[in-house]
C-alpha cells in the first residue's frame, strides 16, 4: 500500500508540470468471468424459456455492432443470448458497481458473466482497483451463483448441462475520456510505467522489459483511439467501443472452452490408455471402441463449434484486433494442444481397429485350418465308424 501511495503522489506532483502524466479519465472497468456450462446450448429454446418465464429476465439477441462497413456475414453465428440482471452493490477501491450484470450464453456451451464499474478521476486511481479486481473472490462467487441458477432453469435447452470448474477472468478498462485534449500518442508514452502496472495488477514498479512486454500489443483505427491488450487485462481508449468489448469477451470464452476441451481430452486419453491393445493381453472391446469414437466426435464438434462461432471476414480492423488478442491469449497454443490430442486419440482408434481386424483374420484363418483338417480326416474316420 505504501508503494501505491508513493506512486500516486509522485504522479500527481509531476502532473503539475506535465499534464500528460496521470491524465484524467472517465469510462468503465468491466470484469468478465467465463465458464463452460455444457456440451451445447439451443439458443432459440433458451430465449423462449427466458421470454415465457415471469421469474426470469427477458433475453436479448444482439449481433456485433457495426461502426465500419462490413458484409452481412460479419456476425455471430448464431447470435448469443444475453441476460441482464440487477447488479449487487459492490465497492472496490472507492469504485462501485453500476447498471446491471450481463450474462451471455453461446451455442457451443460457453457462458460469461460481466460486471461493470463506472470509473472517473485520474489514471493512477485505477491501480488500487486493478489490485482489487485481481482474482476477486466476491465477484467470482456471485458469478458462479448466478450461472448455477440460470443453468437449472435453462437445462432443457442445454446439452449435458454442468458448471465446469475452470474459470477465465479478464478486465477491460474502457475510456470515454483520456486526458484533456493532449495528443493520445503523448499520453500513452508518458504513462507507460503506470499503465503496465494497472494491466498486470502490480503495486510495485515494473522493469522496463516487463513494461515493454505488458504494452507490446497495441492497435489503433485512428489517431484518437487505441487498444492495448495484455493476457489478463486491456485498455480500450474509444468512446464507441461496444464491438471491441464484445470481441474481448468472446475471445476469453473461446480460451476457456479450449482449456476445458484440452482437459477433457486429457481425461479421455487416461481413460482409454489402459484399454490399449497389448497392455492387458486382451483385445479391445466393441464398447471401448465406441467410447473412443465418441470422444473423438464430441471433441471435434466442440472444437469446430468454438472456432466457427464468429465471422469477422470483411471488417479488417476487427479481424486484426481479434487476431492480435488471440495471439496474446495464446489461442494457437491451446488449439495446437487440442489438435495434437485429437490426433493421438485417432491413432489409438486406428491401432485398436487394426488389432481387432488382425484378431478377426487370425480367427478366420484358424477356422479355415480346422475345416481343412476336418475335411482331410473325415474320409478316414467315416469307414471306421461303420
Amino acid at each position: 500500500m505504501a508503494t501505491q501511495t508513493s506512486t500516486n503522489r509522485d504522479a500527481g506532483t509531476v502532473a503539475g508540470t506535465n499534464p500528460s502524466i496521470n491524465p484524467s479519465i472517465r469510462g468503465t472497468a468491466t470484469v468478465v468471468f467465463c465458464y463452460d456450462v455444457g456440451f451445447g446450448v439451443d439458443l432459440t429454446r433458451a430465449a423462449d424459456i427466458l421470454a415465457t418465464s415471469a421469474a426470469l429476465p427477458n433475453p436479448l439477441r444482439e449481433q456485433l455492432p457495426q461502426r465500419r462497413r462490413a458484409p452481412k456475414h460479419f456476425t455471430f453465428d448464431p447470435a448469443p443470448v444475453r441476460v441482464l440482471e440487477p447488479c449487487p452493490d459492490v465497492e472496490l477501491a472507492a469504485f462501485r458497481t453500476g447498471g446491471s450484470v450481463e450474462t451471455t450464453f453461446y451455442d457451443f456451451g460457453g457462458a460469461s458473466v460481466a460486471y461493470t464499474f463506472p470509473i472517473h478521476g485520474t489514471l493512477a486511481d485505477l491501480l488500487p482497483l486493478a489490485n482489487a479486481l485481481n482474482d476477486n473472490e466476491q465477484l467470482l462467487a456471485d458469478s458462479t451463483r448466478r450461472l448455477k441458477a440460470l443453468i437449472e432453469q435453462l437445462s432443457p435447452a442445454i446439452t449435458r448441462p454442468h458448471l465446469g470448474l475452470l474459470v477465465e477472468d479478464y478486465v477491460t478498462y474502457q475510456f470515454d475520456r483520456f486526458g484533456d485534449g493532449q495528443p493520445l500518442s503523448d499520453l500513452l508514452a508518458a504513462n507507460r510505467p503506470l499503465m503496465a502496472q494497472i494491466l498486470r495488477g502490480e503495486s510495485a514498479p515494473l522493469s522496463k522489459q516487463e513494461i515493454d512486454e505488458a504494452l507490446g500489443c497495441r492497435i489503433s483505427y485512428s489517431d484518437t483511439d487505441a487498444a492495448i491488450l495484455d493476457f489478463a487485462a486491456a485498455f480500450v481508449i474509444d468512446s464507441d467501443a461496444a464491438d471491441l468489448l464484445d470481441i474481448i469477451e468472446f475471445a476469453n470464452v473461446e480460451l476457456l472452452e479450449m482449456r476445458s476441451l484440452d482437459e477433457i481430452l486429457d481425461d479421455a486419453l487416461e481413460e482409454v490408455y489402459p484399454s490399449f491393445p497389448g497392455r492387458n493381453g486382451k483385445t479391445i472391446s466393441r464398447s471401448e471402441m465406441r467410447r473412443i469414437a465418441q470422444h473423438q466426435i464430441d471433441a471435434a464438434m466442440l472444437f469446430e463449434g468454438v472456432n466457427n462461432a464468429i465471422k469477422l471476414v470483411g471488417d479488417h480492423y476487427l479481424a486484426r484486433f481479434y487476431k492480435l488478442l488471440a495471439e496474446r491469449l495464446h489461442h494457437h497454443d491451446w488449439d495446437a494442444s487440442v489438435l495434437r490430442k485429437l490426433e493421438t486419440l485417432n491413432q489409438i482408434y486406428e491401432k485398436a481397429d487394426d488389432e481387432r481386424s488382425t484378431r478377426r483374420m487370425e480367427i478366420l484363418e484358424w477356422i479355415i485350418i480346422i475345416l481343412i483338417a476336418v475335411s482331410i480326416v473325415l474320409p478316414f474316420v467315416t469307414p471306421l465308424a461303420k
